[in-house]
């Protein structure tokens, strides 16, 4: 990340707080995010328009104005190294208002738009796809939870971090249908104590993340009006279904698909969509899959409420 002290502070701030010393790696970046003081348009001179504010540039660079509607124009530029992809704010009248009466909105956008989607889409090119889950160790079994937001996935990982389960995304993963590798962000509990968010949340910085995770069971979760939670066995299909429905409903990419696809159309580079139904289906037909329907009232915590599947996932290992 490049730009100002204040910047760069936000943009941490924004992935959940900065990363451990056991998350960093010596690797080079293939990731470059660049955050420019200055409300100049960027220079689309003999551009080629692909659609209403995005221009194509010499076959590598797309200009976007107000990606995503957010206020920032932004030049993706993909070279050798991976992808480049610098931002300057420049918001309409109506975006500045925004801005400053819905600062919980404006501090998810951009987030979304300044990290989360470039990160997103160059791990498409790399073969994976986006996908709206949480991705948790409990009991010593890599746990993935699928289903769309609101349901409580949030909320039984942290209960499950506080009992010092680990980690590694509370909302969004990319996956190959092997490994899951949790995409930065804070938790956002309704028990939180940072700054607001939306749904009546607040933003927490995580106390234990790990990079990456395989997971070894499939769990999608549901919110029933019953007294008890339960747990029932699902078919590969159906649960790759709560896969895909889940991460298509997620709110966090609403913008993205838009974003990726005209990437593509401009540059000629990745997916015009990412891999979604066929990764689901990778880790489906491979793992055990259950629905776990919650109760009306909050109850035990993943431990217990995932005990059979759990255990029986461990004896496998042992066979």
């Amino acid at each position: 990340m490049h730009g100002s002290d204040r910047t760069v502070h936000a943009l941490v701030a924004a992935a959940g707080g900065p990363e451990r010393p056991g998350l960093m790696t010596a690797d080079l970046p293939n990731v470059v995010l660049s955050v420019e003081d200055t409300r100049r348009q960027f220079n689309t001179h003999g551009a080629e328009v692909v659609t209403r504010g995005a221009a194509a540039l010499s076959g590598s660079e797309v200009v976007f104005e107000s990606a995503g509607g957010s206020g920032f124009d932004q030049r993706w530029t993909i070279n050798e190294d991976g992808l480049s992809v610098t931002s300057r704010w420049r918001p309409s009248h109506q975006e500045s208002l925004a801005a400053r009466l819905l600062p919980a909105r404006h501090r998810a956008l951009s987030s979304q738009v300044l990290l989360q989607y470039p990160v997103l889409w160059f791990a498409m090119v790399r073969g994976f796809a986006p996908l709206h889950v949480s991705v948790i160790e409990v009991g010593g079994v890599a746990v993935l939870l699928a289903g769309p937001g609101g349901v409580g996935k949030s909320t039984l990982v942290a209960r499950a971090l506080a009992d010092g389960a680990r980690a590694t995304c509370d909302n969004l993963a990319v996956c190959d249908g092997s490994t899951a590798y949790g995409v930065a962000e804070p938790l956002r509990l309704l028990d939180g104590n940072g700054q607001r968010a939306a749904h009546g949340r607040r933003e927490q910085a995580w106390g234990r993340r790990v990079r990456a995770l395989p997971p070894e069971l499939v769990v999608v979760l549901r919110r029933g009006t019953q007294a008890e939670p339960e747990l029932r066995e699902l078919t590969p299909t159906e649960a790759a279904r709560g896969i895909v429905a889940g991460t298509y409903a997620a709110g966090e990419l609403r913008r993205f698909w838009s974003i990726a696809a005209i990437t593509s159309a401009a540059t000629g580079c990745g997916p015009v969509h990412p891999p979604i139904e066929e990764i689901a289906g990778r880790l489906t037909n491979r793992l055990p899959c259950v629905e776990l329907r919650l109760a009306q009232q909050p109850g035990a915590g993943l431990t217990e409420l995932l005990r059979r599947p759990l255990a029986a996932v461990r004896t496998g290992r042992v066979g």
